[in-house]
């Protein structure tokens, strides 16, 4: 599969073998074809979206080959991309190679990935060292020989990104930038992140949140490029019939076979009798029990069998009546989750329903003759089944947790969760973000930004100092991102005030962990706050400063800066009451009234 790309003959035959067996097992003789009640594009479709998620092979295919083409961009010193190198683009870069006469097989469907791997690859910038006509290093990087300002003859181009810098500097050279390009490039350059580390240029995918390509992703992209094709694209599936079968597969206390028999049903691929009679004469569309046209709502509602079942113990209803005002399946179903009956939860439903059809499998084909009340007999042995399952894995996971449960009054690893504030000794800085956040003072209407409140606990002479700052910045794309951006904005306050020895707070943990690791790199690091957390180790890295997780009751003042309705005043407002600042100017005040924190906006600062 990571090798070459199949032909598409050979991937139709494996998947007719695939259907063959989900729609029959295993028979001894191989006498007819199997009987397809859906089509194996809808059956690929995800979960989500009304599909039993099953792998599309074309997918697998294409994306494992997108994968090992991405492994080998990334990794340029591999044995690998070394050989290919020498071969097929010597003289250029993975990024810019070309056909060529003759190629391997799996060169040959490397280059058929390419389009797909520079449409959602691309470099975040450290230091500088990839080359600027051969890498997607910017947005608009494969236009710019097209936005190339010719240069007089002798001059000397530069070929690296960080050529383009001020000497010296992370900075870009604005000069040298709009002398070479035109617009929009330039001002797209001029716009690109340089991230402050030392580490090597970091190669991301955009399509997963850390950066890293991986098979899952690649699988969902390719996916998605075979169902834009209208020939291979899902039938679409009603929105009440995804939110049941999306309830279905969230359900722990159901057997697979019964969740795989609940999206049969929904999706109307149960081979009853007047359905399968559809495909055959010698498959008769009449019920076995009562000699009636056989579909759904016969077969598990009102043939006489079903409803005796549905009229005994402990259900007690008369289905005909229920049916006459509901005249498909799913509303069935929302009508006995919606009657407050004590036994009608979804998992006790379809497990009565799935030994209704296993009675009417085993008289129709073994002539096994049942009675009403064995139906919910079955059922509750099924249930039981699972509960002794469920139960005794729930004792082993318990017995395994006995003595590993940590004291609450020590301090953990740093990005750890902490049980209290008041176990941090020294200053805490408290940060939060309020995500699209429309009461920002100055904005249009209709317009939302992200709001952020720093709340600050000072020590001081026996006595302590708290600092309320309501900030803003521009809107984001995650919510994360806004907490990550006041981590910053909290990390350059304290530098600002000089606070020595802060702790960090914050209650996102993902955000704590990837801060306290100092290391932008690490595998799980969203690339999309890599720069937020870069300039954040630049701040602190001189404040000997620690970084945990807390609770959002324990976070709730900074929670409520951020989320509050500020002040409609543009100008920040900046006043101190604190008492241990009465007979002297208070330094949080002079340190704050005329510093500009780029990227931020200050609305309110209170000293108390």
């Amino acid at each position: 599969m990571a090798n070459i790309l199949f032909p598409k003959k050979f991937i139709a035959k494996l998947t007719a073998i695939i259907r063959n067996f989900w729609w029959t097992g295993i028979r001894e003789h191989n006498s007819s074809k199997s009987l397809c009640l859906r089509a194996w594009k809808d059956i690929c479709n995800s979960k989500k979206e009304g599909g039993l998620g099953i792998r599309n092979l074309q997918a697998i295919n294409e994306g494992q080959m997108l994968a090992a083409a991405w492994r080998i961009a990334k990794d340029s010193s591999s044995h690998l991309h070394l050989v290919l190198k020498s071969k097929y683009f010597h003289d250029s870069s993975i990024w810019t190679a070309s056909p060529s006469n003759p190629k391997s097989a799996f060169w040959s469907s490397i280059l058929k990935m390419l389009p797909k791997l520079k449409a959602h690859s691309f470099y975040q910038i450290t230091q500088g060292n990839i080359s600027i006509w051969s890498t997607p290093w910017c947005s608009r990087w494969n236009a710019i020989y097209d936005h190339l300002i010719i240069q007089p003859s002798g001059y000397s181009y530069p070929s690296l990104v960080k050529d383009l810098w001020v000497p010296d500097r992370k900075e870009w050279n604005s000069t040298l930038i709009y002398s070479l390009f035109q617009q929009p490039l330039a001002s797209t350059i001029m716009q690109t992140d340089i991230i402050q580390e030392d580490s090597p240029d970091i190669l991301c995918w955009d399509l997963t949140p850390n950066g890293i390509c991986t098979s899952k992703s690649t699988h969902k992209l390719c996916l998605q490029d075979i169902h834009a094709n209208p020939r291979f694209a899902p039938s679409q599936v009603s929105l009440q019939v995804k939110n049941l079968l999306n309830e279905v597969w969230k359900q722990k206390m159901m057997i697979p076979r019964v969740q795989s028999f609940a999206w049969r049903l929904l999706t109307k691929a149960l081979p009853t009798g007047l359905r399968a009679g559809r495909f055959s004469v010698h498959i008769s569309q009449l019920c076995s029990r009562c000699g009636q046209l056989e579909d759904e709502m016969h077969l598990f509602f009102l043939c006489d069998f079903a409803r005796a079942a549905w009229f005994l113990n402990p259900w007690c209803i008369r289905m005909d009546i229920l049916v006459q005002s509901n005249p498909n399946i799913h509303s069935i179903f929302l009508a006995l989750i919606n009657m407050n009956h004590p036994h009608a939860s979804l998992p006790n439903i379809l497990n009565f329903m799935w030994c209704l059809w296993k009675a009417r499998n085993d008289y129709l084909f073994c002539r096994k003759r049942a009675l009403p009340y064995h139906i919910n007999t079955a059922a509750i042995a099924l249930c039981n089944e699972l509960d002794d399952f469920i139960h005794i894995s729930s004792q082993l996971k318990s017995n395994e947790m006995v003595g590993a449960l940590p004291l609450t009054n020590q301090i953990p690893m740093q990005g750890k969760t902490i049980k209290s504030d008041l176990l941090v000794t020294g200053p805490r800085v408290y940060s939060d973000a309020a995500f699209r956040c429309k009461k920002i003072p100055g904005l249009t209407q209709g317009s939302v930004a992200t709001g952020i409140g720093i709340y600050l606990s000072l020590p001081q002479d026996q006595l302590e100092v708290n600092v309320q700052i309501q900030a803003s910045t521009v809107i984001t794309d995650t919510p994360l991102q806004g907490e990550a951006l006041a981590l910053l904005l909290a990390a350059r306050v304290a530098k600002q005030l000089c606070i020595s020895q802060p702790t960090f707070l914050t209650d996102n943990l993902s955000l704590a962990s990837w801060a306290a690791s100092r290391k932008i790199k690490e595998s799980t690091t969203p690339w999309t706050i890599r720069k937020i957390l870069a300039d954040f180790f630049c701040y602190s890295s001189d404040l000997q400063s620690q970084v945990f997780h807390i609770s959002r009751e324990i976070n709730g003042i900074a929670h409520n800066v951020a989320h509050q309705v500020l002040t409609s005043v543009v100008e920040p407002d900046i006043c101190c009451f604190a008492s241990a600042h009465r007979n002297m100017t208070c330094p949080v005040v002079s340190l704050l009234s005329t510093f500009q924190f780029q990227g931020f906006v200050i609305h309110a600062v209170r000293c108390f």
